[in-house]
């Protein structure tokens, strides 16, 4: 929003009188006093919003709206974990889910940068003990989640199955799950599987000699600062870190009835907070370079109703929610696991990026983008 101040056609007398007058009593620029008076607006309207339709003593969520470099709301309400009444904060940890994966994306580039590994390399190449059913996948197939590849979650009729599963064990299980079958031709078609990003991290992990968890945490979590994050595996579990932790429905440390280990997909724990610090230091270049963040967040293939890049939706495609919380230079992600819910927007035409956090499932996943677009709808109108 733009205040406009109209200004008569007055002597130079008068004009300079003004200016000294403002200068005297420390006016405020209008920019300024845009600035101030959108936050208040925008905070109104989402105060009210979130106090109309979020209980406090209810399962919570955690909202940052930042605009042309300012934080322009920031709101946590509502528990945590309901056993002792741990309430949501700005530091809480959640599950972000799938907002995982542009992490993961993050985390091959790094190695193509240093030379270490090329989106043209074949799958089999890397990771030669998995079945040979899936010689013609390359790397960029698995970014874009067009290799044909089955999903290990929802493809799969009995989680128990998953209950404990670490990466490591992934191959052991291919052979009596169904998952050395593709569903089509390499490259030919895009189907969303989140075993694509299973792969990418065991690749991580090959190429670096690093796990997965300290992969991140040296080039993505430690240089951004982000001290309230890390990888869910078999050596880090939720409240290993600290007590500030949100669990499923407010109750759960298991998701979908199993205990889940195994990460790239999926597994990263963190907060809008941290969150926060991570889109800074990925769009100030201090993790990937800008030629990097250019190439993943750009379409590579379409998916049903959403266009893909490398680990990043954009803003193109026949998305249900196009229009409404995005547009077409947008690159996103959603997360959806059993409680947890999360939404991680950055708007480079408006200069808007929304954080978006809960544990409290569909209901809660409709209050967060409920924020999400009141908040678009604001800032596009002013």
């Amino acid at each position: 929003m733009t205040l406009q101040k109209t200004i008569s056609k007055t002597s130079l007398y008068s004009l300079l009188i003004s200016v000294l007058l403002c200068v005297a009593t420390s006016c405020s620029s209008d920019d300024e006093n845009s600035d101030s008076i959108e936050q208040t607006n925008l905070s109104t309207i989402l105060t009210d919003y979130l106090n109309q339709n979020q209980s406090e003593d209810s399962s919570g969520l955690s909202v940052l709206i930042k605009h042309q470099g300012n934080v322009l709301y920031q709101n946590n309400m509502g528990l945590a974990r309901t056993q002792g009444d741990h309430q949501v904060n700005q530091h809480t940890g959640f599950r972000i889910a799938s907002v995982t994966k542009p992490f993961t994306a993050i985390g091959i580039m790094l190695l193509v940068e240093q030379n270490l590994v090329s989106l043209d390399n074949k799958l089999l190449d890397v990771l030669p003990e998995l079945p040979s059913s899936f010689e013609n996948i390359k790397i960029s197939h698995l970014l874009t989640h067009r290799s044909g590849l089955l999903d290990y979650i929802d493809d799969n009729d009995d989680l128990t199955t998953l209950d404990g599963l670490t990466i490591s064990q992934v191959p052991l299980i291919i052979p009596n799950s169904g998952l050395s079958n593709l569903v089509f031709e390499p490259g030919t078609e895009g189907g969303y599987s989140n075993t694509n990003y299973v792969f990418l991290a065991m690749v991580i992990e090959k190429i670096s000699g690093m796990s997965y968890p300290d992969f991140i945490k040296a080039n993505i979590f430690d240089p951004a600062n982000m001290s309230n994050s890390f990888v869910i595996s078999e050596n880090d579990h939720l409240g290993d870190l600290n007590n500030n932790y949100a669990l499923s429905f407010g109750n759960s440390i298991k998701v979908l009835g199993f205990d889940s280990l195994i990460y790239g997909a999926n597994g990263i724990v963190s907060s809008t907070y941290d969150l926060n610090l991570f889109v800074d230091a990925l769009l100030n270049y201090s993790i990937i370079s800008e030629e990097s963040l250019n190439l993943i967040t750009q379409v590579q293939g379409s998916l049903e109703e959403v266009d893909y890049g490398y680990g990043w939706m954009t803003g193109t495609g026949n998305y249900p929610h196009t229009g409404i919380y995005n547009s077409p230079n947008d690159f996103w992600h959603t997360g959806g696991f059993d409680g947890y819910r999360s939404v991680l927007s950055i708007n480079p035409d408006l200069d808007l990026q929304v954080i978006l956090l809960t544990n409290n499932g569909s209901i809660g996943y409709q209050k967060i983008l409920d924020v999400f677009r009141l908040t678009r709808e604001f800032i596009i109108d002013n």
